[in-house]
């Protein structure tokens, strides 16, 4: 099957292609820069005097969250570097199960995200990193 240079859906194939999955590591290695620079952002913010202390931990919480997840999601990427193409039974193996579950900070949220389709790579294109963090430090 021919696959045009438009059609990134998130298919295993699409891993296969080096220069997708250096693109892919590339926006993963941004995105974990933001994040990190938030999370430090607000840890010092917490020792400013008037500090919403309360506010400032769930925010880094929430932070670091997203950031254990760009984690895991970089070491799978890193994985199939060494794959031309993911074996269905690996296919299977990525797909939410209720272990996920303890890993989300409510049923709500797994919930949420069990319904909810992969990043796909347009997605990735679209992000404005320099926004995102202005909108995490602002949380």
């Amino acid at each position: 099957m021919e696959t045009s240079n438009n059609d990134h859906n998130g298919r295993p194939d699409m891993l296969s292609s080096s220069e997708y999955r250096a693109r892919l590591t590339t926006k993963l290695n941004c995105l974990i820069a933001v994040l990190e620079v938030a999370i430090g952002k607000i840890s010092k913010s917490m020792g400013l005097p008037g500090a919403n202390e309360e506010r400032l931990l769930k925010i880094r919480s929430n932070l670091e969250n997203t950031l254990a997840i760009c984690h895991r999601a970089k070491q799978t990427l890193e994985k199939t570097n060494s794959t031309k193409e993911l074996a269905p039974r690996e296919l299977e193996a990525n797909k939410m199960t209720a272990r996920d579950y303890v890993e989300l900070s409510s049923i709500d949220e797994y919930r949420k995200f069990k319904k909810m389709t992969p990043i796909q790579y347009l997605d990735l294109q679209s992000v404005d990193f320099d926004e995102l963090a202005r909108r995490l430090a602002d949380s």
